[in-house]
């Protein structure tokens, strides 16, 4: 009997090794390639799985439904049921097999955490917390060298080839920096909550900082309005959560119910009042009133059911732009809306409004049963989540959909080995003060 104990505690010893080095590799790797998110959320929920298997955990409880999981499978059934009159099944279905597979293995990881020797989530979550770091580096080094760890690296794989050569860049390739910038964002306040509550203070203060300034360099200098604006929320997210604690996280989930409310009003009011052609306003912020404007008019065509899940770029072709004077982008829909909010109505029709609302809100106030220390944190990152997918983004996206699993798994992974430590703290203190 003694052996099989033995054999099982090493076996999931392992499990906490394997787990530590995916979660330091994970951030890292993401940040640099951001469409590598799908490939870490299969081998990081599988870590938690298999650990939670080796400890004898119930299977039943992995699939254990709630309301925010509920909510998470209605959307994704309904996605499932808009390819019957979406003008691209094929792609329709693709996407709703994504986002229910997604759902299903983020929700059962999730819950497998809970068998996991605080020790080894403590392990994983600096893991965590140092790759995350390391990423920003790389990007923050990247933007301020003009690249040249990148360059030197294509010089010393391809010297000799001028095929080669003529595709060095100085910079980041816009479309990348984009995605790398979005990356850093969703790692920074899990990795803050690890900081924070890990480390003693003198390394803590040292380290949140430094933290703090390599995200914020490359998300300026990025020129992202988008990525200022989620950095910004997120930060008065959290001052705020930290004073009202689960208070913000209903308040975020009545926002995000909001949002579908009010997103076609103050989108044609935008319009009507010409910002479009308000030179004052960056071209990228006249191009958005643009897009949203006229994807609210098609919004029109199919109030109810939408036109189908994913089915924007199949529409598209069909579209014949014109480009009045004075407009910095053409009459379109785009490849997305550019707007979660808005590419739902158009997508999913009032239906889907009503499912993704109600979905987000439950995952939102699902952060009030974290520990109380973890919450500021998380309505941070869901304020980081929200923001970036108001201005940017199409909701189809898989480095985006498995990009936001992963970010609930690293925050689900830190808060549980925070508050393991915090209470060994406490109960410490607790002796302490009775001797």
């Amino acid at each position: 009997m003694s052996d099989i104990v033995e054999t099982s505690v090493t076996s999931f010893r392992r499990s906490g090794s394997v787990l530590m080095i995916l979660l330091f590799l994970a951030p890292l790797a993401s940040a640099v390639a951001p469409r590598l998110t799908w490939l870490f959320l299969l081998l990081i929920a599988g870590a938690l799985l298999v650990g939670y298997w080796r400890q004898g955990g119930d299977w039943r409880q992995l699939i254990k439904l709630n309301y925010a999981l509920a909510a998470a499978l209605a959307v994704a059934l309904y996605a499932f049921l808009s390819a019957a009159w979406s003008p691209d099944p094929g792609s329709t279905l693709g996407k709703a097999a994504l986002l229910l597979g997604v759902v299903l293995l983020s929700f059962m990881a999730g819950n497998a955490i809970t068998a996991w020797n605080p020790a080894d989530l403590r392990r994983a979550s600096l893991a965590f917390a140092i790759g995350a770091f390391l990423g920003t580096l790389y990007i923050l080094v990247g933007i301020l060298t003009e690249n040249a760890i990148q360059r030197a690296a294509e010089h010393a794989v391809a010297m000799d080839s001028p095929d080669t050569k003529k595709h060095f860049v100085g910079r980041f390739k816009p479309e990348v920096l984009r995605r790398s910038v979005t990356m850093l964002l969703m790692h920074l306040w899990p990795a803050l909550l690890v900081l924070t509550f890990l480390l003693r203070p003198f390394r803590r203060s040292i380290f949140t900082l430094l933290f703090i300034a390599a995200v914020a360099i490359p998300v300026f200098e990025s020129g992202r309005e988008s990525a200022q604006l989620a950095l910004i929320g997120s930060v008065l997210a959290f001052i705020l959560a930290s004073a009202w604690r689960g208070g913000l996280s209903r308040a975020l989930a009545a926002a995000w119910c909001l949002a579908f409310v009010v997103v076609m009003p103050l989108t044609f009011a935008a319009y009507q009042a010409e910002l479009h052609m308000d030179e004052s306003l960056p071209k990228s912020a006249r191009a958005r009133v643009i897009l949203w404007e006229y994807t609210a008019e098609r919004v029109l065509e199919h109030p109810w059911i939408g036109v189908g899940a994913d089915a924007t770029p199949a529409l598209r072709n069909s579209i014949v732009a014109d480009q009045p004077k004075g407009f910095v982008y053409p009459r379109s829909t785009g490849h997305h809306a550019h707007n979660l909010f808005l590419q739902v109505w158009y997508e999913l029709g009032l239906v889907g409004a009503v499912l993704v609302a109600l979905a987000g809100a439950a995952i939102a106030t699902r952060a009030t049963l974290l520990p109380s220390e973890a919450q500021p944190f998380a309505a941070a990152t869901f304020a980081t989540f929200g923001a970036n997918v108001a201005f940017a983004w199409g909701m189809w996206q898989t480095w985006l959909i498995c990009g936001a699993a992963l970010t609930l798994l690293y925050l689900l992974i830190a808060a549980r080995a925070v508050t393991r430590k915090s209470e060994k703290a406490i109960g410490a203190a607790g002796k302490a003060s009775q001797a």
